[in-house]
């Protein structure tokens, strides 16, 4: 394992040093513009050193899945598709003014050439991602959606996930796959529950014990 990760530092210096080497365009994306828009063909990909994104899929019958605000740093956008020669399957879109620089598909192939270890790399890089989405996605499946929107509180009032929260109730539906109503519901019955609290129309953890002792009884029982 040491020689794998060493490989994929090893590659991901490779690939930085190669990114600075070359003349690249650099493109700008303003909060709320897209850097990709599902369906679309990949003809180039962006660097982003860091910056703040949204990310959703929108299935045939218009359903929105989000996936929540993501701080990203040396993250390349359009990797996926570009491997596996397919449409974008997600937009992306800017949470935030994001610098970027564009790497043509073509000019990406060649960088993938300098150094074994870069392809070492990016499949690192991406099966981390793997598997915390397969993470999320199992949980849920198979937890119920009241323990999915409480862990969720969990998870950013101790840090371990980017605080968001959407303006309108909607918008934070879509990020667990659910209706304006359903989600209202579930977060009114943390709220009964005494484990979240509203302050100046923003929701909060009240309890965090009460909240992590709701969350373990819920898993046990599974």
């Amino acid at each position: 394992m040491d020689s794998i990760n060493s490989l994929a530092e090893q590659g991901f210096k490779i690939f930085c040093r190669e990114i600075e080497l070359r003349a690249l365009k650099t493109k700008v994306f303003y909060p709320c513009e897209y850097l990709l828009h599902q369906g679309q063909e990949i003809l180039e990909l962006f660097w982003v050193e860091s910056g703040k994104f949204t990310i959703d899929y929108t299935a045939n019958n218009g359903r929105i899945y989000n996936l929540g605000l993501n701080v990203v740093e040396h993250h390349l956008f359009g990797e996926v598709e570009y491997l596996t020669s397919s449409p974008c399957q997600f937009n992306v879109k800017a949470s935030e003014i994001v610098q970027t620089k564009v790497l043509p598909a073509k000019l990406m192939t060649e960088i993938l050439q300098v150094d074994p270890s870069v392809g070492i790399w990016m499949s690192q890089a991406l099966s981390s991602r793997y598997q915390a989405g397969m993470t999320m996605t199992m949980n849920r499946f198979l937890h119920p959606l009241i323990y999915n929107i409480a862990w969720d509180f969990q998870q950013r009032f101790i840090g371990a996930k980017p605080a968001v929260s959407f303006s309108h109730v909607y918008k934070e539906a879509e990020r667990f796959g659910c209706s304006e109503r359903v989600y209202s519901r579930v977060v009114n019955q943390l709220l009964d529950m005494a484990l979240i609290e509203k302050v100046e129309n923003q929701l909060h953890v009240k309890d965090i014990e009460a909240l992590t002792t709701f969350l373990s009884m819920n898993q046990s029982n599974k």
